[in-house]
């Protein structure tokens, strides 16, 4: 799902409720004041959060799994460069900006 950064604003970060997620982005339309979630971070089946390159969320719930591997984090971002569209958030934009 991607949401116009021109219509939505970043609220805050918290621990997702989503047990496959990491962590939601809360986003604010500007004009309805509706609160959206953007789940962001994967773990897996058993619950155990993959690793990312830092967690700069500001929250640090999972900064126990950086690896600060900068090749790891140079072949994810050529992965999942497809993903990003200018101008709007979406789970890969935070992704992305904050944990890779």
């Amino acid at each position: 799902m991607y949401y116009a950064k021109a219509d939505y604003s970043f609220v805050r970060f918290q621990k997702s409720k989503n047990p496959k997620k990491k962590y939601d982005a809360v986003l604010r339309h500007k004009l309805t004041k509706r609160e959206v979630r953007v789940s962001f971070g994967a773990k897996r089946i058993d619950g155990v959060p993959y690793p990312q390159y830092k967690d700069a969320t500001g929250l640090g719930l999972y900064r126990k799994y950086d690896h600060s591997d900068s090749k790891r984090k140079t072949n994810y971002r050529a992965r999942h460069r497809v993903y990003l569209k200018p101008g709007y958030w979406s789970p890969a934009n935070f992704s992305w900006e904050f944990l890779w």
